[in-house]
């Protein structure tokens, strides 16, 4: 198998990087335990590119931005296969900042047109089918991308960068924001051999669906989908 990582090994990544890929906390949350190992995206109201343009992958390596998810008149037992895993990130417009305690590392990554990808994938993520679905209409024509994510926890005792409320620079619908100081990956929140064995589940279970890999970039290099059929 084929990986950003030949053997998914924690070693490998770098020791740091500034971007921030915002996504809100219930994700970060099932990341970080190792409960989730995959995220899809459309694309932020910030992040231009109309309606057929989807999600750009900027970056292989980022920290995790936790934002808040309000669904509209709707608890977590309505939009989680697993209510349980439901998350509040601090929230800036009420002046409060936000610790990043999560980092990602994309492993591999597609994009598909096929919204059946959702319930396919539905053993890698802690959310309902419908409500996925629900967030993915925004932007109808654009492509559905799907991202396998290794998250790192800084509980390593790790410097912690803290963003401040700073609303202007930091919030709204965007996908990606530039930190001001790199942010070190800390302790995978699953072994290489636990990786190993989700990667494996998650390519079988990408082949009920058709998919293209999907590059991203790296310093001096580009990424394509690892293990794309």
């Amino acid at each position: 198998m084929q990986s950003f990582c030949s053997t998914y090994q924690s070693t490998c990544v770098a020791t740091g990087f500034s971007p921030a890929f915002s996504d809100c906390a219930t994700n970060v949350a099932a990341l970080a335990s190792g409960e989730q190992t995959v995220l899809f995206r459309k694309g932020g109201l910030r992040d231009g590119g109309g309606k057929t343009r989807g999600f750009t992958l900027k970056s292989g390596r980022f920290a995790l931005f936790p934002t808040n998810y309000h669904p509209p008149n709707a608890s977590a037992a309505d939009v989680l296969a697993r209510p349980e895993a439901s998350r509040r990130a601090p929230d800036m417009r009420r002046g409060e900042s936000v610790p990043l305690r999560v980092a990602g590392e994309v492993t591999g990554a597609w994009t598909t047109r096929d919204p059946g990808v959702l319930d396919a994938l539905g053993a890698h993520h802690v959310w309902s089918g419908e409500t996925l679905a629900s967030r993915l209409r925004w932007k109808p024509e654009a492509p559905i991308t799907v991202i396998e994510v290794r998250a790192y926890r800084a509980d390593d005792g790790r410097r912690q960068t803290t963003l401040p409320p700073d609303v202007e620079r930091f919030g709204g619908c965007a996908s990606w924001v530039h930190l001001p100081e790199p942010v070190a990956l800390g302790t995978p929140a699953l072994s290489d051999a636990e990786f190993a064995a989700r990667a494996e589940a998650l390519r079988s279970a990408l082949e009920a669906v058709e998919h293209e890999p999907l590059e991203w970039d790296e310093p001096g290099e580009a990424r394509a989908g690892a293990g794309a059929t």
